[in-house]
């Protein structure tokens, strides 16, 4: 159980500008696939402002330190002498920089709302992974478009922000997978789109790392699928900097305030479903709200 720490005053006024806007600059679409293998980040002098985006394989269940990829993700990038720290409100984990925006049982539409408490901390990299809860719910009619309506969020609250958008690892259940199986082109479809545009997006094909014998209960990684995760993500990373994507985090002073905040969470069952839920007991942004309004 995770439980609110502080709640700083000036958190309440610096909330209210989650959502401005710049000028957007086009930038290439990835050049490569990304595949299975070891990458070193030469010549990266860029520090990473890093938020893990997503349900509960963001926020590491199932793991045996509770960290899911995070820990090997960051290990991997600071031993390359990369300046690297994570954002989000909710803490999971053993490691010492366990922050993260990840929120066990929650569908896309909910992520989005989350999500609110951590951009305005202005990431530059956003690693976003949405809609296995929806799939697992019988939740794919609209499912592209509702990811589309949150990553058009996380480009506008953060617009020189790099978003590398994964596809959805697998589950073992036949109905579930074949929802999934659907849903993942659309992933592809949607970050090509943004890219398009102009965005600094793209897809990370989770799938071809993580596979059914690398997954704890059917539907969540152990511990080697997350290590491939993390493999995936730093794939990513690189094809980012090979790319010139990453550019020096925005100034604020959201992360300092927000870093002493967590997302209070329970641990509950749900045997109808044969996997836990968890029930989110605050929400910082209606805090905040709140706090405006007394």
């Amino acid at each position: 159980m995770y439980f609110l720490q502080s709640l700083k005053p000036g958190a309440i006024l610096l909330l209210q500008f989650a959502f401005w806007t710049t000028p957007s600059v086009a930038f290439p679409a990835p050049s490569r696939n990304i595949t299975y293998s070891n990458f070193t980040l030469a010549d990266q002098d860029v520090p990473l402002r890093i938020l893990p985006l997503g349900n509960s394989i963001t926020f590491g269940y199932l793991s045996t330190d509770g960290n899911g990829y995070r820990n090997e993700l960051l290990t991997k990038l600071t031993s390359n002498g990369t300046e690297a720290q994570y954002l989000g409100s909710v803490r999971a984990g053993n490691m010492t920089d366990n922050y993260n925006e990840g929120h066990p049982g929650a569908t896309i539409d909910q992520i989005a709302n989350f999500s609110r408490a951590s951009l305005p901390m202005r990431p530059n990299l956003i690693l976003l992974m949405a809609g296995t809860n929806d799939m697992v719910q019988n939740l794919s009619i609209g499912a592209p478009e509702r990811l589309a309506s949150l990553v058009d969020m996380c480009i506008a609250a953060c617009p020189d922000a790099v978003i590398l958008l994964a596809q959805l690892t697998p589950s073992a259940t036949t109905d579930v997978e074949s929802r999934i199986e659907t849903f993942n082109p659309e992933v592809v479809a949607l970050a090509n789109s943004r890219a398009s545009n102009g965005a600094k997006i793209a897809a990370i094909d989770m799938p071809a790392y993580v596979s059914v014998d690398d997954l704890k209960d059917g539907l969540h990684p152990n511990d080697y699928g997350y290590s491939k995760m993390a493999e995936a993500w730093y794939g990513g990373i690189q094809d980012a900097v090979d790319n010139g994507w990453l550019t020096t985090p925005a100034a604020n002073t959201v992360v300092g305030v927000m870093r002493n905040i967590t997302t209070p969470v329970v641990l509950s069952s749900d045997s109808s479903r044969g996997r836990p839920t968890f029930v989110i007991l605050h929400s910082l942004v209606w805090l905040a709200v709140a706090a405006l309004l007394l």
